[in-house]
């Protein structure tokens, strides 16, 4: 498996990780593509495309601060799920960043929303797939996640501190970044 940069040598992949990045998340989750190019070009963000035996399988994108990375978006093409091919993935991004804090988003469990057994499932499989809960959890773009990584050591403080480092006081102002205390989720 392999990663591969779609602004340099990964090009060839471009369109695909980006059409898959449109269908997968959320539009209200989703940051515009210049910006993610500009953060890349700043050493802040890598666009990757994930590839293997030769074919597309997917896109990771991760923002980085320093020795501290966190897994912005990642998703498996529709016509390469089930078939391990997202484990092999998370499991190659954890070794790819394993002298880092690397952290894991996902949506906060919550029985009444209208995708909770997705979210249940995509959270056994991140815990499956060797992440630990930190026990921190943050409102974020008006989402509310859950943080994971692979020792299950983080702050909520070393959490914004690397959303600072990468988007600047005026790029936390938007993404309004705050604590969920666990009694309240």
């Amino acid at each position: 498996m392999e990663f591969l940069d779609i602004l340099t040598h990964g090009s060839r992949y471009r369109e695909q990780v980006y059409a898959l990045y449109e269908e997968a998340f959320p539009e209200e989750e989703k940051k515009p593509t210049a910006l993610l190019e500009t953060l890349q070009k700043q050493g802040k963000m890598e666009l990757l495309a994930i590839e293997e035996n030769g074919e597309f399988i997917g896109l990771a994108m991760n923002m980085l601060a320093g020795k501290t990375a966190l897994l912005d978006y990642f998703a498996i093409a529709s016509d390469k799920r089930d078939g391990g091919n997202g484990s092999r993935a998370v499991r190659a991004l954890q070794e790819r960043f394993k002298n880092q804090k690397y952290i894991f988003e996902i949506e906060m469990q919550d029985e009444n929303a209208s995708n909770a057994e997705d979210r249940r499932r995509r959270k056994a499989f991140y815990l499956r797939n060797g992440l630990k809960e930190t026990g921190v959890f943050a409102n974020v773009y008006q989402t509310d996640f859950e943080l994971l990584t692979p020792d299950g050591s983080l702050t909520y403080e070393e959490y914004v501190e690397m959303l600072l480092c990468i988007l600047g006081q005026e790029g936390v102002d938007i993404l309004n970044p705050h604590i969920i205390e666990p009694e309240k989720k």
